[in-house]
């Protein structure tokens, strides 16, 4: 699968209520631990993330998903040339609750 279009990530971020989801290329970042009060969802669809969870790194490749839960202490490393979509999935909209 090629890097997302510009098209796309001309987007940048769309809002609902219950979700955000973030489309992005990056590289050669490395975010410090941090938190999220939402419960993030994650397919990479070019490149690697690798991403720090719970005190490991592993990488997550493309077509691969992993989740982060709301509160978490993460950060994530791109190295080479990475596309990926971000699901911000709000308090509550997991369970339909909102």
């Amino acid at each position: 699968m090629a890097h997302i279009p510009e098209a796309l990530l001309g987007l940048g971020k769309i809002s609902d209520e219950n979700c955000d989801v973030t489309i992005a290329t990056r590289e050669h970042i490395n975010s410090p631990l941090h938190t999220h009060a939402t419960t993030n969802y994650v397919t990479v669809s070019e490149g690697t993330l690798y991403l720090t969870l719970d005190g490991a790194e592993r990488p997550v490749r493309p077509g691969e998903w992993c989740v982060i839960p709301a509160g978490a202490d993460h950060a994530e490393r791109f190295t080479d040339k990475t596309s990926v979509i971000v699901f911000w999935v709000k308090h509550g909209a997991e369970s339909g609750q909102l």
